[in-house]
């Protein structure tokens, strides 16, 4: 099971429905960024094969990876996300009036 950072307005990220981030406030966020851009397809290349799942998807390109913040219900997930994700994940809260929290509800800052 992986660790997942979420972007939330909520007190906990479990309620994020209670008080959410729109996927239009999200996409008119994302689109002001030159680094992100927005899918509704995720692919994941496995030993097995390629895997595509539907969904509201913001890739974030570094250089040659490709980071997918996952949008749903309400807030903003990124899995496995290193100090450095974070930190893009702290810059974008500021734009949405969000908080950086983890699944224990650590908060980022």
């Amino acid at each position: 099971m992986s660790y997942n950072v979420h972007l939330t307005r909520a007190e906990h990220w479990t309620e994020s429905m209670n008080n959410p981030i729109s996927l239009e406030e999200a996409k008119s966020c994302f689109d002001q960024r030159d680094d992100f851009e927005y899918t509704n397809m995720l692919s994941l290349k496995g030993p097995f094969g390629t895997m595509s799942l539907e969904g509201d998807f913001f890739h974030w390109s570094v250089e040659d990876f490709s980071v997918p913040f996952s949008y749903k219900e309400g807030r903003i997930t990124v899995h496995r996300a290193d100090e450095f994700v974070i930190e893009k994940m702290i810059e974008i809260s500021a734009a949405l009036g969000a908080r950086v929290q983890g699944d224990d509800g650590e908060l980022y800052s």
